[in-house]
């Protein structure tokens, strides 16, 4: 029950992010760029910063609400379900390569989170860059192909940089947010 519930908060979480990307985001990008025949990408994607700090904080527990996060919203968005599927396949692929990788080469389980065992000396933010630089390569080279009548170079790096640009963006935003919730986590320990 547990694992249902954290992975429900996972998928709110992120599917909180792609709600401010459709709101906020995109429209301010289509307000301050021109129009793009490789419109597919975002510069600046909020979720993939969220999707590796989830990747590397939960392992393959992170999988089901990256896979639905990208399934819901291509539904709502009223893309076809075999488009759906595959964009929430391509997601998560994306992601667990990196995860395999890193614990490939730190002696661990292929789908343990990243944050436990002989990883736990690398910082989180070096561990969430890590993670989202391997996977916005993944994502690049294979939104390059699923968008051929786009310049190919020109989709990877718009995959490229929209990915790294939003994975920076939700860490300096944690960062910057650290100090307050340490001392309001403080406050509701002392009053234990």
């Amino acid at each position: 029950m547990a694992l249902f519930v954290n992975q429900l908060v996972l998928l709110s979480m992120l599917l909180f992010a792609m709600l401010i990307q459709f709101q906020i985001i995109w429209p301010a990008e289509s307000a301050l760029l021109e129009y793009s025949h490789i419109e597919v990408a975002s510069l600046f994607f909020l979720p993939h910063g969220l999707k590796a700090i989830c990747i590397v904080l939960a392992g393959a527990r992170a999988i089901i609400p990256i896979f639905m996060m990208h399934f819901i919203t291509d539904l709502a968005i009223g893309w076809p379900l075999p488009t759906a599927l595959i964009t929430g396949g391509v997601a998560v692929v994306v992601m667990l390569l990196p995860l395999v990788l890193i614990n490939f080469l730190s002696h661990k389980p292929a789908l343990e989170p990243l944050t436990l065992g002989s990883t736990k000396d690398l910082s989180l933010f070096r561990l969430v860059i890590v993670v989202a630089v391997i996977a916005s390569l993944m994502n690049g080279a294979i939104g390059a192909l699923r968008y051929q009548s786009s310049p190919l170079d020109l989709v990877a790096f718009k995959f490229f940089t929209g990915d790294i640009l939003g994975t920076l963006a939700v860490l300096g935003v944690l960062i910057w947010i650290k100090r307050p919730l340490m001392r309001v986590a403080n406050r509701l320990s002392n009053l234990n």
